[in-house]
């Protein structure tokens, strides 16, 4: 996560526009958006990727309808974050829940 975040961080410098592709708000950024709103969700601190908190905190402000959108997901993230769901009963043939040791 820390090389995609530097990376991302030094297009954003080297390219100084306001969003991912451009001046204006694309496409490209609503991915990129919820992967970094899941970032804020864990409490995960963007500040040592200047460029990247910049962008994020500008379409936060500058976008409140979409945030608000984006908002309502990321109450659900800190929720299950938080209170975790107990999967240990799951039998999954690809990815097995981890079993919780008592």
């Amino acid at each position: 996560m820390t090389m995609a975040l530097e990376v991302f961080n030094t297009y954003l410098k080297r390219e100084n526009t306001e969003y991912a592709a451009g001046n204006t708000l694309t496409i490209a950024d609503f991915p990129l958006i919820t992967a970094t709103m899941c970032l804020e969700a864990i409490d995960f601190k963007l500040n040592p990727w200047p460029y990247v908190e910049k962008w994020y905190n500008n379409f936060k402000r500058k976008h409140p309808d979409l945030w608000e959108i984006a908002e309502d997901g990321m109450k659900v993230l800190i929720y299950l974050s938080n209170n975790p769901p107990d999967l240990s009963h799951l039998n999954h043939p690809i990815h097995p829940a981890r079993k919780i040791k008592t």
